[in-house]
């Protein structure tokens, strides 16, 4: 929960941008090999990249969304304009959309560029979900205590599991406390790859009144980098279950892959957007969709 790095593309977890800090010597060549720095600061370091990140990039892109949820299972073409996010369904269920579909898809998406008041009350969430993912990010180095844990390719393996010196503040730093897991970093950059949560407890909120999430709820997100020191997140994927969500984007069960990233003008407008989304060149991406 932790996350929607991208949360909608607004921590992308905003990714991107670079801090530069120096990169660390390994204190050996075997797999198991660990940095010559204490684990918490590595993850410490990292963070402040990726705050900063989240704070600093302002990069746009086109890029196909898959997602599925117990009740959605829709493919979709995606374009960040200066404005808003909007995106085109290609496809359902595995399936591209019968023409008839697809020009009511067109006809949809130029009717959103005309009034996007329903674009913007979407990005105001979005908005607000990457605040929070933001928050609990920066929580990381305080929240958990880490230990190396071998390696994943080129990459590095944390396990996390609480700290108990820390008093989450809030409900959301509360349930974000009650996970064991793991993170992934690449060494070199000094940046976040991927993190795997499993809560090891029930959480009750006002003595179940507020709210309830049964132990055994399960996140994960894998991010790569698509542009030169620019980072997004390529797998969502929550599994919790309960009725305490704080996330106004992400739902308590699905999964989400991103890929086909695209870098487009900073300064795109919402009409240029829709322009690219309604491009007859994009109907044989809907047919390679399913």
């Amino acid at each position: 929960m932790l996350m929607g790095f991208r949360c909608a593309r607004t921590v992308s977890f905003g990714p991107a941008v670079v801090l530069l800090l120096a990169s660390f010597p390994l204190a050996g060549a075997g797999a198991d090999s660990a940095p010559g720095i204490p684990a918490s600061q590595l993850v410490r370091e990292v963070i402040q990249n990726e705050v900063h990140s989240a704070e600093a990039d302002h990069t746009r892109w086109m890029y196909r969304l898959h997602h599925r949820d117990p009740h959605t299972d829709e493919v979709k073409e995606c374009v960040d304009s200066r404005e808003v996010t909007i995106c085109r369904v290609l496809a359902r269920n595995g399936h591209p959309l019968p023409p008839e579909e697809a020009q009511r898809e067109i006809q949809h998406i130029d009717a959103l560029a005309r009034n996007p008041q329903k674009l913007k009350e979407q990005q105001k969430s979005r908005q607000q979900d990457g605040d929070r993912a933001l928050k609990m990010l920066k929580m990381l180095p305080d929240a958990f205590n880490y230990e190396y844990e071998g390696r994943e390719a080129e990459y590095l393996r944390l396990r996390f599991e609480p700290n108990p010196k820390f008093k989450p503040p809030d409900r959301e730093s509360r349930v974000f406390h009650a996970m064991v897991g793991s993170l992934v970093i690449d060494p070199e950059s000094k940046r976040l790859v991927a993190i795997q949560g499993r809560l090891v407890k029930d959480v009750d909120f006002g003595l179940g009144l507020l709210g309830h999430l049964n132990k055994g709820g399960t996140f994960e997100v894998r991010r790569e980098q698509v542009g030169d020191g620019v980072w997004e997140t390529t797998l969502l994927d929550v599994n919790v279950h309960g009725r305490a969500m704080f996330f106004k984007t992400i739902n308590a069960q699905q999964h989400e892959v991103t890929e086909d990233f695209k870098e487009v003008p900073p300064n795109l407008t919402l009409a240029h957007a829709a322009s690219m989304l309604e491009a007859p060149s994009l109907q044989a991406r809907s047919e390679k969709a399913h």
